[in-house]
Parts: structure tokens; C-alpha cells; sequence
């Protein structure tokens, strides 16, 4: 991880952490499609990932830790694992307020709003 990411790492923990103990809305947009989740934010780590062949799972994640749910067009789920993982291997940028936050990776966007 490069200096400039390791700051921006510890601001978007920074920001996170402020969050704990609210609801957040995350949607998250891969080219045409877009998932919509919300989590009870009660803890926020960062995770190191054990090594996948294909290469598609990021080696470090953060972690969002608190019971949600997987939101679709007819209804909802429970999340699975009460966690959800936001990737910062291939971090773009990010921009943070006191209500939003977005970070974009070479993957997808990721959009989170404190409720």
C-alpha cells in the first residue's frame, strides 16, 4: 500500500468509526448494476484476507461489522455473516462528509449514507 493510501485508509476508518452505533445505507455500483444494503454499524476493522486462485478477492478489506440486510427490488435478506466488506486494494479516491461517504475502486463505487 502506497503512503497516500494508507492516509486515505485511516480517513475512511475515521469517518466509519464517527458512524458506530447508526444505520447506514450502503449501495454499491459495478458498471450496470447496483446492490443495495443496509447495516447497524457496530464495529468498523481492517481485515487481511487469506489468498484466492482467481485473484478476485481484495488481500485487505474494511470491515463493517453490525447486523443488516441485502436490500431487493421485491423485498429483503438478512446479511450474511452481519458484516459486509468494502475492498482498498485498488483505491481510487474517496470523499467524506458527516451523511455520505464514497470510495471508488477499480472495481466498483461504493456509496454509504449515515440514516
Amino acid at each position: 500500500m502506497t503512503e497516500k493510501n494508507n492516509e486515505q485508509i485511516q480517513s475512511i476508518l475515521k469517518a466509519l468509526n464517527n458512524w458506530k452505533g447508526t444505520n447506514i445505507s450502503i449501495n454499491k455500483q459495478e458498471k450496470d448494476d447496483i446492490d443495495r444494503n443496509t447495516i447497524s454499524l457496530e464495529d468498523v476493522e481492517i481485515v487481511h484476507q487469506v489468498k484466492d486462485e482467481d485473484d478476485y478477492v481484495d488481500p485487505y478489506t474494511i470491515q463493517l461489522k453490525g447486523k443488516g440486510t441485502v436490500v431487493y427490488p421485491n423485498g429483503s435478506s438478512p446479511l450474511p455473516l452481519n458484516s459486509y466488506e468494502l475492498p482498498i486494494r485498488q483505491l481510487l479516491s474517496f470523499e467524506a462528509s458527516q451523511e455520505f461517504l464514497t470510495i471508488k475502486t477499480d472495481r466498483a463505487t461504493y456509496t454509504l449514507k449515515n440514516k
